[in-house]
Parts: C-alpha cells; structure tokens; sequence
C-alpha cells in the first residue's frame, strides 16, 4: 500500500505545475512599475495632483523616501458591493453574512533613478466589510486583479501626456513595457515610457 507521505508527494507533483502556470497568468493584471523621461518633481506633482482630483486625501507622503499613502475612499455599497468587489479583486468566498461596503487606497512610490528619468509604482489596498447574520462586522482584505492600478496609472498619464495616452493601446513614441511582476515578489526590471515631457 501506499502510505500517506508517499501520497502527498506524488499528489504535490500532480498539481504543482498547475500553480505555477496560474501564479504568471494573475501577475499578468497587474501594472508592472513605469519609467518616465521627466523631472522628479513633475511626477510627483502630477500624481499629487491626480489622487486630488479623486478626492482622495494624502495620509502620509515623503519626497524624500518618494513614497505616498492616499486615504481610503469608498468604492462601492449597498446591493451591489458584491459585484463590484469582483471587478476589481478577488472576491473570498463569504459563508456567514453579506458584503456591505467595499473601499480602497493607494500606496505610491516616486523613485528618481537620473536627473531627468523616474520610475512611479502603484499598489492598491482594497478592503470590502463583511456583515455577519449576527451583526457583526469585519473589514476584509482583497486580493486586487490590478484594474484599479490601471485605471490611476492611466489618469496619471493622461494627467502628464494628455489624453491620447493608454495602458491598454500604448502610442508609438509613449512607452514600452517589460513583462509584469506579481505582487509581492521582487520585481525585475522596469518598463520605459517616452513622451512628452511636462515642464516643471
């Protein structure tokens, strides 16, 4: 007979590979880190800037570590927090109570790498509060799918190149992007963007 650690070994060697072909495929949606031909101080004014313009607040910011902690901002409540928890995360399965709120905030880091050249990181934390039948309630952390990475990086760019400028269909002269990283991990190389530089 077989016995049990012989079991698992050989039950390890049968799915394995198949974590490890989902784990490239997850790191594929989020935005790898983005190098930008412009001053420090215009990237992080622009950044400044665009979180202001969602009406998000900056709880902590350090020019000098290059690094911005935004203030949570609610993205969605009610019957559809459910929903929308799925569109911008890993939603875990839920057996006692229902989602009521779901809510999110960014941690940003300005890297200057030359004297004209900047590298910008976006992370975002997402928590959705978890009701129990009992009343109770827990904010839960979400893994994120990377849309909401996405979508500042995109208003930031648009912010400092104008509109024309896209993650999604990137123009000829705007950038070009190195494979993803996962979340987590050491992230290897930095993709370029070039484009027009905003003036300080």
């Amino acid at each position: 007979m077989i016995g049990r650690k012989h079991l698992l070994l050989i039950l390890f060697l049968l799915f394995a590979p198949a974590v490890q072909d989902w784990a490239p495929a997850r790191a594929q949606l989020v935005p790898p880190p983005l190098r930008l031909y412009i001053p420090f101080e215009a990237a992080w004014d622009g950044m400044v800037e665009t979180l202001g313009k969602n009406e998000f607040e900056l709880l902590r910011q350090n020019r000098g570590q290059g690094f911005i902690l935004s203030s949570f901002r609610e993205y969605s409540s009610g019957l559809l927090t459910e929903s929308h928890i799925s569109k911008i995360g890993e939603k875990p399965k839920l057996i006692d109570g229902d989602w009521v709120r779901v809510r999110h905030q960014f941690e940003i880091r300005v890297e200057l790498i030359a004297e004209r050249e900047t590298v910008v990181t976006v992370d975002a934390n997402i928590q959705a509060l978890q009701r129990e039948y009992l009343g109770k309630e827990t904010w839960i952390e979400i893994q994120t799918n990377g849309k909401l990475e996405e979508t500042l990086l995109t208003q930031f760019g648009q912010h400092l190149f104008g509109d024309t400028f896209s993650l999604q269909e990137p123009k000829k002269g705007f950038w070009e992007r190195d494979p993803a990283y996962a979340p987590g991990q050491k992230r290897q190389g930095v993709p370029r963007i070039v484009g027009p530089e905003r003036l300080p």
